[in-house]
């Protein structure tokens, strides 16, 4: 996406953005929202725009162009991951004491504007948010911030008291559907109002899943072998399963949950089911290091439990 008339389903952070292609953007937008909704290319699409030559993000100038390889100079994407402020004498490069120091203090090179965007805002050191709060606080007119988070819970209050917000929300089932192409309604209800796990639902590792899942229910040995299954993926990975795309182990454990969740209401079941993919998936939130084998043990001891509960 290169125009911001082109974002689906979010009609709110697109007037707002789109606000913001007229004037001069705030010193710090935060695009807060599920993953899979949009916020990352609505960022994208609104920097190009601003930085566009001409203003429409047209993909043939040479700013748009450069932003398509990415190596426009004055758009600064800070890696998905944590991000420190650095060393005082030497910082490293994406340390906040490097983006201030060598980027923020000078003028930009093509424009007269600047970008930073930090798609996971919520990974910010504490140190390095302190540095970035103050900057913000007297941001300069040239440099202008985008934060991406899933939720501004994520923020310190200070920090979103010098932003302007833009919400983005789950998909609805029309745009899901339109944006998704096709596939089934099963498909359709596992992305849950995202297209965060779009390309693996398409991949034979998700058939196998289902088919595993189905089978689940309806013998112990087999919910057993499904666990040893997905505990082998983590360390041996799937082999031909998942094709050419590439995701973490966290995000298949999300797809799980969320089958557990839909096959549990397809069937009818209540209370047992749920509440043991829910204590999993806030288990998965936390991100203890370790703690995933621990996390499959107890839900698949629960599952049991629910599918095969011992006579008397």
């Amino acid at each position: 996406m290169q125009n911001l008339r082109e974002l689906k389903g979010q009609a709110v952070a697109q007037r707002i953005l789109m606000r913001y292609l007229e004037v001069h953007p705030p010193p710090l937008l935060v695009l807060h929202g599920p993953e899979g909704t949009g916020r990352w290319s609505a960022a994208e699409a609104f920097v190009q725009q601003r930085l566009c030559e001409v203003g429409s993000g047209c993909g043939q100038c040479g700013a748009c162009r450069k932003l398509i390889r990415g190596d426009h100079p004055d758009f600064i994407r800070f890696p998905e991951e944590r991000t420190l402020i650095g060393d005082p004498d030497d910082p490293a490069e994406f340390t906040v004491r490097w983006l201030l120091r060598t980027r923020v203090i000078y003028t930009p090179f093509a424009g007269d504007m600047r970008f930073v965007l930090f798609p996971r805002a919520d990974l910010i050191h504490n140190e390095a948010e302190t540095a970035l709060l103050k900057t913000l606080e007297d941001a300069p007119a040239h440099t202008r911030f985008v934060f991406l988070v899933r939720s501004i819970e994520e923020l310190k209050p200070t920090i979103v008291s010098r932003s302007v917000l833009v919400p983005f929300r789950s998909l609805g089932a029309s745009t899901l559907a339109e944006l998704a192409g096709e596939n089934s309604e099963r498909e359709l209800s596992v992305l849950g109002g995202s297209l965060k796990h779009l390309a693996m639902i398409k991949t034979p590792l998700f058939r196998e899943l289902c088919e595993k899942l189905g089978q689940a229910r309806q013998h112990p040995q087999a919910l057993a072998e499904l666990e040893r299954w997905i505990k082998h993926g983590e360390k041996r990975g799937f082999g031909d399963l998942t094709g050419d795309v590439d995701f973490e182990f966290s995000e298949l454990l999300e797809v799980v949950g969320t089958v557990l969740l839909a096959d549990s209401a397809a069937h009818k079941e209540r209370g047992s089911v749920a509440e043991a993919v829910f204590e999993f998936k806030a288990g998965l939130h936390e991100e203890q290091a370790g703690a995933v084998p621990y996390l499959l043990g107890r839900l698949f001891w629960r599952l049991s439990a629910a599918y095969f509960p011992r006579a008397g």
